[in-house]
């Protein structure tokens, strides 16, 4: 009989010596709630939560990587993408009521100007 090679050991964490990443799974989240967010920006009720907890998330699995020795890379994908979905989120509805309302600043800014010149 032929003997069958041996099993690749694995333990509970995954294939014997590999080093856990502790914030991995706190980095992917953050980055899937970043792409989200930014999708989503439009719904700024959706978006505003969206891209805060993403930020969270991303900022503590940042740390924990770090603190493991292990790469960061989603991590800081997920701290850029969720940064700027919470501004486009948070910018453009403000860009929206000003120019809703432009008309009306306008004529105030006209008519303070004219009793200012007279």
């Amino acid at each position: 009989m032929t003997q069958m090679p041996p099993a690749l050991e694995t333990t509970s964490q995954g294939p014997a010596g590999a080093v856990p990443n502790p914030g991995k799974g706190l980095s992917i989240a953050g980055m899937v709630l970043g792409i989200v967010s930014l999708v989503l920006f439009i719904i700024w009720v959706f978006a505003i939560p969206c891209s805060i907890i993403g930020l969270v998330l991303s900022i503590i699995g940042k740390g924990k990587s770090k603190a493991a020795g292990q790469p960061r890379g989603m991590a800081v994908a997920g701290i850029i993408l969720s940064i700027i979905a919470l501004i486009l989120a948070l910018v453009l509805p403000l860009l929206a009521v000003i120019v809703w309302f432009w008309k009306d600043i306008g004529s105030w800014f006209g008519e303070a100007w004219t009793t200012i010149r007279n």
